[in-house]
């Protein structure tokens, strides 16, 4: 498991830390336990969470705290078609996390599904704005997986956003 030598106050979004208190928060969410069952048995049902465009150009980096540099410079890659891209996984089999935490390339991990989208969206989907479901179905994200899959255990990916939303965590590009 990944860890974390800071304590990150306030809590950023997108950030190690963040990702490492979701993956907390979701092993230990008993709704999730419930209506996750079965998931990932069988079958992968790990995913990366690929957020896109992120504002890096926007962003006063030099006023953001070490750690969170650090983890821009590790984390967040430019592309030429997709702005400024950065990735995490989370590892879910059957209404448990054993992991989750920001990669530096997909390649680096085994997984079942990949969910884009850009930072917009992944915002809105926090902020619960916008529902997860609601979001694939109408393309604010891209699913590079078993649809199907996700459909039957639409429960489970509503309470992930719960989980997600839950966490008091104050967004990177609106803070610096």
């Amino acid at each position: 498991m990944v860890d974390v030598d800071y304590d990150p106050d306030p809590m950023l979004f997108p950030s190690q830390a963040w990702f490492i208190e979701y993956g907390t928060r979701v092993d230990e969410d008993e709704e999730y336990q419930d209506v996750s069952e079965g998931w990932g048995v069988d079958f992968d049902g790990d995913f990366i969470f690929e957020m896109t465009d992120m504002p890096i150009d926007e962003m006063d980096v030099d006023a953001m705290p070490e750690y969170l540099q650090d983890e821009l410079g590790t984390y967040v890659t430019e592309t030429s078609d997709r702005g400024y891209v950065g990735q995490a996984y989370i590892a879910l089999e059957d209404g448990n996390c054993s992991e989750c935490y920001l990669i530096e390339s997909k390649d680096e991990v085994e997984n079942g599904f990949y969910l884009s989208a850009d930072t917009d969206t992944w915002k809105a989907l926090l902020r619960q704005e916008l529902g997860v479901i609601d979001g694939l179905m109408g393309g604010d994200f891209e699913l590079d997986g078993d649809m199907q899959k996700v459909l039957q255990y639409s429960d489970a990916a509503v309470q992930l956003t719960e989980v997600a939303s839950s966490i008091d965590a104050e967004f990177a590009d609106e803070r610096f």
